[in-house]
């Protein structure tokens, strides 16, 4: 039973960051219909400048956000406007080869800043634990995990209760009907693309606390991101955040009860499992 509390507490922690990481891709899928390839290797980016402000000034992970968020989005911003606006509308592998090639660009332009070995930034509270009965947590799963919840709540409230958040709504139903209502379609997929990478440089300053990186990891997070995504609809963020959780606990559960080669594997066979009885996802009504 402690085992099984452990497993639980340790995958809902993780699952709630790997909730805010397909969050940033919902968003933009759900606006432009980019599936961004490079979703991960924004991640390791994020954890890269975090890594180089703490070399640089000592400066801990959660603290950096205040310069990587800002860098980050601008980056995003960036992106979008002068790389993959230009490919929307044109074929779906094209928008998938660009978004593979940044991903490549990111990854060996980080490879060549820091080089290949793994690095680890230390965190003030990296090595601090809240224990419960037999549960035992890391203080920085516990910060990711309100935190991304957190966040989550905030864009929920940003999505349904701003002009900027009901312009975001309007394009992903209709962009030409939105751009008849006097909606700079354009500004509006520049802007949530620049909030999805900024989402991720949050995400990758939770995560970074106590976890080796190296310039590779960004595959990893984006398959990642990509289950969750798909278990979540696409675009309904409620279900995509209940789908970071499946993924989170069925990883936790593997690592505890299964040998390293099946336990990786078990999130992975959990979703096959789900798509064949819910090609729809996790949420409640059928993806559109």
């Amino acid at each position: 039973m402690p085992e099984f509390l452990q497993a639980l507490a340790q995958g809902l922690l993780i699952g709630s960051t790997y909730g805010l990481l397909a969050l940033g891709m919902g968003l933009v899928y759900g606006v432009s219909g980019v599936v961004n390839f490079s979703h991960g290797d924004f991640i390791s980016l994020g954890m890269f400048m975090c890594l180089a402000l703490y070399s640089a000034l000592a400066m801990d992970p959660y603290v950096s956000i205040v310069i990587t968020v800002p860098v980050m989005v601008a980056i995003g911003a960036l992106v979008y406007r002068y790389l993959i606006r230009p490919m929307v509308g044109h074929q779906f592998l094209m928008v998938v080869q660009l978004t593979l090639g940044l991903s490549l660009v990111l990854q060996n332009g980080i490879l060549m800043v820091f080089g290949g070995q793994p690095a680890r930034t230390p965190s003030m509270v990296e090595t601090k634990l809240i224990i419960l009965g037999d549960v035992v947590l890391r203080l920085p799963h516990v910060i990711a995990f309100v935190v991304s919840f957190a966040l989550a709540i905030g864009l929920y409230i940003m999505l349904r209760s701003t002009d900027f958040g009901r312009s975001i709504r309007a394009v992903h139903q209709n962009a030409h009907a939105a751009s008849l209502m006097g909606i700079d379609v354009g500004r509006v997929q520049v802007l949530t693309f620049a909030l999805g990478i900024g989402l991720l440089a949050i995400a990758a300053a939770l995560l970074l606390p106590g976890t080796p990186i190296q310039p590779t990891q960004g595959l990893r997070y984006t398959v990642i991101t990509l289950l969750v995504v798909v278990l979540g609809g696409m675009t309904n963020f409620v279900s995509i955040m209940l789908g970071g959780l499946v993924i989170g606990i069925s990883e936790a559960f593997g690592t505890i009860y299964l040998s390293d080669t099946l336990g990786m594997l078990l999130p992975y066979v959990i979703f096959v499992l789900i798509m064949l009885f819910r090609p729809q996802g996790l949420t409640w009504r059928p993806a559109r």
